[in-house]
């Protein structure tokens, strides 16, 4: 390759620093697209045997001998999200309670993924329920809202992954983009896909909903809130005070 050709594909890679991430998790970093306000590009650490400290833990035994387990998740959400669209296709009526999944891009961290960016009314990265929560501006209008998002979500019988409260997020899709809808509403951002190697709940409503249960029961808790599995609705605790 000469040496033209060589800058010209250097240009096609988008320069990411960890540093520069606006979240960071145990398995990923999380990056504002420098080029598309309303994207987010999510990538995933790097890791190898030699980071653990024994040879026969379990991270480094999967890192190992199935390294496909780590990107799993992102492949099983890109499934749901696809039978989401697919089921319904043909009506435009139809909004995802999913984040926009756009494909992937090449970095120079490797390949991540794209996905929509949620924004507050200042036009910043929206925060999440459980962020919400803890500054105490989640009021109780918020929590009808998120309840009926959560009917929501069973009615259109999602496959659930995790449906802890950091995954849901209320903002603006789209906010920077002509003719987007500036009403704010909740958004799953992460969280979603079938990731058991049986797949039955891709195929099965019933065994979706039963997995719903099971998520949100099992789900992460917050200061605040707890789910009533009898209502499938959240609750305010009895020692938290609304925003008003």
């Amino acid at each position: 390759m000469n040496k033209t050709a060589l800058t010209a594909a250097s240009e096609d890679i988008i320069p990411l620093d960890p540093k520069d991430s606006i979240a960071e998790g145990g398995e990923r970093w999380v990056f504002r697209h420098p080029d598309y306000s309303h994207i987010l590009i999510k990538m995933l650490k790097r890791r190898k045997t030699e980071m653990f400290n024994r040879w026969w833990t379990f991270g480094h035994l999967s890192q190992r001998f199935l390294p496909a387990s780590r990107y799993r998740s992102t492949a099983k959400q890109y499934d749901e999200y696809r039978r989401l669209v697919m089921e319904n296709l043909f009506d435009p009526g139809f909004e995802l309670p999913v984040a926009h999944l756009y494909g992937f891009v090449k970095t120079s961290l490797g390949y991540g993924c794209l996905t929509e960016r949620i924004t507050d009314e200042t036009g910043r990265t929206a925060p999440n329920l459980q962020q919400r929560i803890e500054a105490g501006t989640f009021t109780e209008a918020d929590r009808k809202g998120l309840n009926r998002f959560v009917a929501r979500l069973y009615d259109i019988s999602i496959c659930a992954a995790d449906m802890g409260p950091a995954n849901f997020v209320h903002g603006y899709r789209g906010a920077s983009r002509p003719g987007s809808n500036r009403v704010p509403q909740w958004v799953l951002v992460d969280g979603f896909g079938d990731r058991y190697a049986i797949t039955a709940r891709t195929y099965s409503r019933r065994i979706r909903l039963r997995g719903m249960d099971s998520r949100f029961r099992k789900g992460k808790k917050v200061r605040g809130l707890r789910w009533c599995p009898e209502a499938r609705q959240f609750e305010f605790a009895d020692d938290y005070r609304p925003a008003t």
